[in-house]
């Protein structure tokens, strides 16, 4: 059994407009990828030590992420208002 292939280091570029949600996104990544380090950078996610077949996998799964991080900042001000709406008294 030979000794296990990885990629020094892979950044998974993300769209500018939507760079400021990358932070937030991070920390979902790395509970769901505990084994991984991520960090932030100027063209998206970086990430440390990962084995080149599941780069696919994971450039979904941080896509993924940082859309959830975006859907959650824009509705938080509506949730937040909705239940201020029915708690008040």
């Amino acid at each position: 059994m030979g000794a296990a292939r990885f990629l020094g280091q892979a950044t998974i570029e993300i769209p500018q407009g939507f760079q400021c949600f990358v932070e937030g996104a991070l920390i979902r990544l790395q509970v769901q990828y505990p084994s991984l380090r991520f960090s932030a950078s100027g063209q998206g996610v970086v990430v440390e030590e990962l084995p080149p077949d599941r780069l696919d996998d994971l450039r979904k799964s941080v896509l993924h992420a940082i859309y959830r991080e975006k859907i959650y900042s824009e509705t938080l001000p509506l949730r937040q208002a909705l239940v201020g709406a029915v708690t008040a008294r």
